[in-house]
């Protein structure tokens, strides 16, 4: 049915619905699945900002976005296994998430993206558009988005 199915992450419950139905579909008609995070890149400005705290400086909110989606990748990976799938690769990326998504998927050869109908998305979502929306309008492979 798909030969690579790409699930992307953001830690949020629709993405965990997002990744199950993706395990479903691919031990049902095999394939290989694509784990991705991206995580938002932060401004020199808006890092500036967030660093200024009482009692010391933090790490840069890249630092630790970036962590934050290496736990994400790294359990939606160790969920996977122990369904009986090996993700062919779990990859964290920096960037705006649906055009990242979109890359990602036209470079891979991506045949379906499966993902969660909502996120964790940001203000910016409701005014613009969720990514859902997004990468669904702009993919060139099928998109399930799961409720």
């Amino acid at each position: 049915m798909f030969a690579n199915i790409l699930v992307p992450l953001d830690g949020s419950e629709g993405a965990a619905r997002a990744l199950d139905s993706a395990l479903e579909l691919t031990k049902r008609f095999g394939g290989e699945l694509s784990l991705l995070c991206v995580f938002r890149h932060h401004s020199p400005l808006e890092a500036s900002l967030s660093m200024v705290r009482a009692g010391g400086p933090m790490n840069r909110p890249d630092d630790a976005l970036k962590g934050y989606a290496g736990d994400i990748v790294a359990d939606a990976k160790a969920r996977a296994i122990e369904a009986g799938v090996t993700p062919k690769e779990a990859i964290i990326k920096r960037g705006q998430p649906a055009r990242s998504i979109v890359e990602f998927a036209k470079d891979r050869g991506i045949d379906a993206i499966v993902m969660g109908s909502r996120g964790t998305g940001d203000m910016e979502g409701l005014l613009l558009g969720s990514v859902s929306h997004k990468v669904t309008s702009l993919a060139p492979c099928t998109c399930v988005t799961v409720k």
